[in-house]
């Protein structure tokens, strides 16, 4: 195969030379169904056995086939119009208020474990971030004893803050570096619900109580884990005969420092919520970042934090990227985006018209869901233009069913894409298929 320069699609990495398939003759007893279903789907993006819409002009007789995409978040052609449609439809729902970014981190120790228990323990860490938050923010803990005991106290009022949680499960190098994504209001409702504190600028939380309270609450939920016995032990160190010892790992994991980065104020949210979403409905990493492909080896971007954030290429062999990146496909109907206090489900529509009402705020209208067509409007105004004669083509059905017939109407090979442009006569549909 030749080097390919320049972005890469995943699709085009997992279909060549048979690389998939090579990766499950490898890894294969390490991934759960929902994985092979996900990337399967994935590999199907726009081929005929996904189907098509067709749309024929009646003068002409030319029909355009339009295929299916997969619709799945590890394509990372379907899953940046998810990602904005729904970025759209969240800012919708939020408060005109300053926020602040929460980063919750944990010690690498504990990384191997939540892998092997991803559902179990990224469901425990939502559970401990939200607690941490909301006992910062109900006046709790009590400030240590001191002669800025009481000025602290007079600073840390109680409100309800709303919050939103995102669980990153990748570092920009895509290994798996689990922690969390906060946004939190720089205030509240009061507990009397009668009117908004706005939180103190510079003693919001302190960053030390805050990681305090984070470490107690992630430790606390995983021995609730392992006393239930939802815990799989993992081998330590690669050792298949010497499973994890997972009070031991607790307890040294309990005398580390566990780090916490509390952000500036955001005056504009969106950028927030973009950052911290735009990963949940798309891979971990762009086509942009891939910039080199040689069939055996993968060059892409990623940001070096111990180096002052500068940019570098790292390598690795196509089967290790692979590797890296179904590593962080989420378990099947898991949440990734969740709201907690006042942006809660359960208080939600109760308490946010009385939070606009208090800031004299109007709620935004949700954004009209996009379609096929109207994205494509915004780079072509005829998106569904006759190719001969200019006129629009109407709807003519929808095909699915045997892969092998798209494909004969195509003229392309069962496992192909599907061109953007793809027209055939209306005669060659109507021999080939049931339509007509």
């Amino acid at each position: 195969m030749e080097v390919i320069r320049g972005p890469v699609p995943i699709a085009t990495i997992l279909r060549d030379r048979n690389n998939w398939r090579r990766y499950l003759a490898w890894k294969g007893d390490e991934l759960d169904e929902w994985t092979r279903r996900v990337v399967a789907r994935t590999l199907a993006c726009r081929t005929p056995a996904l189907g098509c819409h067709m749309y024929d002009c009646a003068d002409c007789g030319i029909v355009r086939l339009i295929p299916h995409s997969c619709k799945t978040a590890f394509c990372s052609s379907c899953g940046v119009a998810r990602t904005d449609a729904w970025c759209r439809e969240l800012l919708s729902d939020l408060l005109d208020v300053e926020y602040r970014h929460l980063v919750f981190t944990l010690p690498q120790e504990l990384r191997h474990l939540i892998r092997v228990n991803k559902k179990v323990l990224l469901n425990a860490l939502y559970r401990a971030g939200a607690r941490a938050v909301l006992s910062m923010t109900a006046g709790h803990p009590k400030p240590k004893p001191g002669k800025n005991r009481q000025r602290m106290a007079r600073k840390r009022r109680r409100f309800l803050p709303g919050i939103l949680i995102v669980c990153h499960t990748f570092g920009s190098d895509l290994s798996f570096n689990p922690h969390l994504h906060v946004l939190i209001t720089a205030g509240g409702l009061a507990p009397d619900r009668r009117s908004w504190i706005d939180a103190p600028p510079r003693s919001f939380v302190r960053c030390q109580d805050l990681a305090r309270e984070w470490k107690k609450n992630v430790i606390d939920e995983i021995r609730e884990a392992e006393r239930r016995g939802d815990l799989v032990h993992p081998p330590y160190r690669g050792d298949p005969n010497n499973p994890t010892n997972v009070d031991w790992l607790l307890i040294c994991v309990s005398k580390k420092r566990w780090w916490i980065h509390i952000g500036k104020s955001l005056a504009e949210v969106d950028h927030a919520v973009r950052y911290c979403c735009r990963y949940t409905r798309r891979p971990v990493i762009g086509e942009m970042r891939i910039v080199r492909y040689d069939g055996k080896d993968v060059h892409f971007l990623y940001t070096d934090y111990r180096d002052g954030e500068k940019k570098k290429v790292k390598r690795r062999s196509v089967l290790y990227f692979i590797h890296r990146l179904v590593q962080h496909i989420p378990p099947k109907n898991f949440i990734q985006v969740r709201h907690c206090g006042l942006f809660a489900n359960a208080t939600k529509r109760k308490l946010m018209p009385r939070a606009r009402k208090l800031l004299k705020q109007r709620k935004r209208r949700k954004p009209r869901p996009s379609t096929w067509l109207s994205r494509r409007r915004e780079h072509d105004p005829q998106p569904l233009a006759c190719p001969l004669c200019g006129a629009p083509m109407t709807f003519y059905g929808t095909l699915f069913g045997p892969h092998d017939v798209i494909a004969t109407i195509a003229g392309i090979a069962p496992l192909a894409r599907l061109p953007p442009g793809c027209f055939v006569r209306r005669s060659r549909v109507v021999r080939h298929s049931r339509v007509g």
